[in-house]
């Protein structure tokens, strides 16, 4: 009952609740639309499974309050930032979750375009490209920084988990340059 009741309250004042079964988090800001829009309510979940590629997480990332972000790159691979384009270990991940015509490109303050990833570290942005502060400006975060979850449906994770190459046919390629 004091879980519910500090939920309910938290929702109301506009901020994250922790309690031992997961938080309700309220998005303030754009950073994650269309998936979620500036006054949503998410519930976040521990994370008791392996981490995976389009997973949405609350991340610690330096700020006051907890940023809602979207993994896409994971441990031991090489993001890169191309004409637009993510690739992962120089694959194009397609985004379906994404707008069409929605495109990723570099931080203004930062032109980092590649990123090698630590074993511990993550790729993280929101879905929101151009509204979004993220690992391209702050660059990967470290696991210890991913404090839970938004749980989703198996079927929508599946539909992004692995990076899209590009069929054979026409032998048409598109990769970033080295």
């Amino acid at each position: 009952m004091t879980v519910v009741l500090a939920a309910l309250v938290g929702i109301a004042a506009g901020h994250t609740v922790i309690g031992s079964l997961g938080s309700i988090s309220v998005v303030d800001g754009a950073s994650m639309e269309p998936t979620y829009e500036p006054g949503a309510r998410v519930y976040t979940g521990p994370i008791s499974s392996t981490l995976q590629r389009g997973d949405i997480v609350l991340v610690d990332d330096g700020n006051k309050d907890y940023a809602l972000k979207r993994i896409v790159g994971m441990p031991g691979e090489i993001v890169q930032l191309w004409r637009g384009y993510l690739f992962i270990n120089h694959k194009m991940l397609m985004e379906p979750y994404l707008p069409k015509h929605t495109y990723t490109f570099p931080d203004e303050h930062n032109d980092t375009t590649s990123f090698e990833l630590a074993e511990a570290e993550y790729f993280v942005l929101g879905d929101n490209r151009l509204l979004s502060s993220d690992s391209r400006a702050y660059g990967p975060i470290e696991r210890k920084h991913i404090r839970s979850r938004v749980p989703l449906p198996e079927s929508e994770m599946r539909a992004y988990a692995l990076p899209y190459t590009l069929p054979e046919e026409g032998k048409r390629t598109i990769r970033p340059l080295d």
